[in-house]
């Protein structure tokens, strides 16, 4: 079993999608999978909550081989506070090491490492870095009809619609599938929004003592004038 190199080139291809911030947001990506993402606010802690992300493997490999699921990105407001994350097993369980998923911040999902296709990469835009879980060796890939579940923890935040990368192992593997190539040909990424931290919106408690400064700011600025 040969491992994979985390982060490889990977090619870019934006499926449309929509989200409603009204329960789980569901998203078909062209058929090749489908991720259904949602947040639930930690009890007893404000601006606190865990997303979740389940992508299902419709139709991105071929059936039998280690071909598939392997990495999911998310933007993460820079002001968040980051609690935890929860990455699934290896396809073909524990038990199969040394596979297994990897988590970590990064400015983005840098898809050249340093190549001349830069113009592929998923940069993390101003106020944001990117969280991506990663499958480390072909033992974490999830081949078609699997379903892996995703989830992060952050503090500090409120709840939007933001963008979410999917990236296959081999996605380009059948030839009758659409995507953009790369020169190395073994990754495809999707692109899609999906229900994610956004920058906390201050609590209404904030408003009140910051118009109350404002307001004694403007008093003691009359005073100095009358006087």
């Amino acid at each position: 079993m040969f491992a994979k190199t985390a982060l490889k080139v990977a090619a870019f291809a934006v499926a449309a999608a929509v989200s409603n911030l009204a329960g789980a947001v569901v998203t078909d990506l062209t058929g090749q999978y489908s991720i259904t993402s949602s947040a639930d606010q930690v009890s007893g802690h404000n601006n606190e909550y865990v997303f979740t992300y389940t992508v299902k493997n419709l139709g991105q490999g071929v059936a039998g081989t280690q071909t598939g699921l392997d990495g999911l990105t998310i933007y993460v407001p820079t002001s968040a506070t980051f609690v935890g994350a929860t990455a699934p097993l290896p396809y073909v369980g524990e038990q199969h090491a040394p596979g297994f998923w990897s988590t970590g911040f990064s400015t983005g999902l840098d898809l050249a490492l340093g190549g001349s296709n830069t113009s592929q990469n998923m940069a993390a835009p101003a106020g944001y870095q990117a969280f991506t879980f990663w499958g480390q060796y072909t033992e974490s890939v999830y081949q078609i009809g699997s379903t892996a579940t995703f989830s992060i923890t952050l503090g500090n935040v409120s709840v939007g619609d933001n963008t979410v990368g999917i990236s296959s192992y081999f996605g380009g593997y059948t030839p009758s599938q659409q995507f953009v190539n790369n020169q190395y040909g073994n990754y495809t990424t999707f692109s899609t929004i999906g229900k994610s931290a956004i920058a906390a919106v201050p609590e209404p408690e904030t408003y009140a003592m910051l118009l109350a400064g404002l307001g004694l700011v403007g008093f003691a600025a009359r005073r100095r004038r009358q006087g």
